[in-house]
């Protein structure tokens, strides 16, 4: 898979623009706010169908503009394909035609996905199943509901007696989305701890999922059922549903310690790397892609061992990387496309121009 070109309009702070990437690295460069991110987010509303940064993808439409419209170029699975996407400022619905394409992206907010909520850790696991999975995303959506419904019941005195009516909706796509979380989670696990050994020499990278309102793992309805059953009590007092995915956590360990505590910020950094990087062979494996790989102010915070660890992991032959940086450190080597950004203006980089 490779995205060969970009047309972005009224995308953001990017009046317009018609970008040509590398089928190796790109580098997009240029001082914060001037418009990197916006590619980034570009390249993976296109290939994605949904964006990263905004729920409210009205706010992708450049101020003062009727709509936001990207079209992308490029070949998927040896044939010819064409992206678009169209974001209105009115009622009308937003347009996207076009296969979903893998993507791996590490954005500054990931940094904490070891160290915020819970709800940001099971976030990014809904995100990167739900794109590949139909079963996953109709059973996310159904779970969901079914705890909406079911909670409100037991805020009900009058409808208590249809609380257990839910159970086994709650059962069947809980235990799916319980079993997708793990299976997912121990395929990532050593392709992570590579990573990780590679870029941190020395810390030792662990994690697991920790089901929601139990101790135990739950691999069947029977004992799912059971430990609903077991915190009935607490439930007719809490008035929630305590136990299911939607309390899930995934604890992350380096050297044992758990990260939410005792990690530091190039670790909790490095860690995320890790992990998002380790998604790669998965998507690989789920979709037969190799996905596309956007880094976005990747090697700020690193030391240098780290930067070189990192950029050598996605230099892969075939590899189709886009990474942002304020300037074109550390990349000579791989012999990337640079390209510079200033006031939402995209031009080849000239080095005669860039400061210092």
């Amino acid at each position: 898979m490779s995205l060969q070109s970009l047309s972005l309009t009224h995308f953001r702070n990017i009046s317009q623009a018609r970008i040509a990437l590398s089928p190796h690295l790109t580098l997009i460069v240029g001082a914060n706010g001037q418009g990197k991110t916006n590619i980034l987010e570009s390249i993976y509303l296109v290939l994605q169908g949904r964006d990263f940064r905004t729920t409210n993808e009205r706010e992708i439409i450049q101020h003062g503009s009727e709509f936001a419209a990207l079209e992308g170029m490029g070949e998927l699975l040896g044939r010819p394909q064409r992206w678009q996407h169209r974001t209105p400022s009115q009622a009308a619905r937003r347009v996207h035609t076009g296969p979903i394409a893998p993507v791996v992206l590490f954005a500054p907010d990931d940094v904490y996905l070891a160290k915020g909520s819970p709800e940001r850790r099971r976030r990014f696991l809904d995100l990167l199943l739900s794109a590949h999975d139909a079963r996953y995303a109709r059973a996310l959506r159904a779970y969901h509901r079914t705890v909406l419904q079911r909670n409100r019941a037991l805020k009900e005195a009058a409808f208590q007696q249809v609380v257990e009516d839910f159970t086994p909706l709650l059962l069947r796509e809980g235990l799916y989305l319980w079993n997708r979380r793990r299976e997912t989670l121990d395929s990532l696990r050593p392709r992570a701890q590579a990573i990780h050994a590679q870029i941190a020499p020395g810390e030792e990278l662990a994690f697991r999922l920790e089901y929601g309102g139990t101790p135990h793992e739950i691999h069947d309805e029977v004992r799912y059922a059971a430990e609903i059953q077991r915190r009935r009590p607490e439930e007719r007092q809490r008035l929630v549903t305590l136990v299911g995915p939607h309390r899930d956590d995934i604890v992350m360990t380096i050297n044992g310690l758990d990260t939410k505590t005792y990690a530091s910020q190039g670790q909790l950094r490095t860690l995320a790397l890790s992990i998002k990087l380790a998604t790669y062979e998965w998507l690989r494996h789920e979709t037969g892609v190799r996905p596309v790989i956007l880094l976005d102010d990747v090697l700020s915070e690193l030391d240098e061992r780290r930067r070189q660890a990192i950029l050598q992991t996605v230099a892969e032959p075939g590899q189709q990387t886009v990474v942002t940086d304020t300037e074109p450190r550390s990349y000579q080597a791989l012999e990337p496309l640079i390209l510079s950004v200033q006031a939402g203006e995209v031009e080849p980089w000239n080095p005669l121009m860039s400061p210092g």
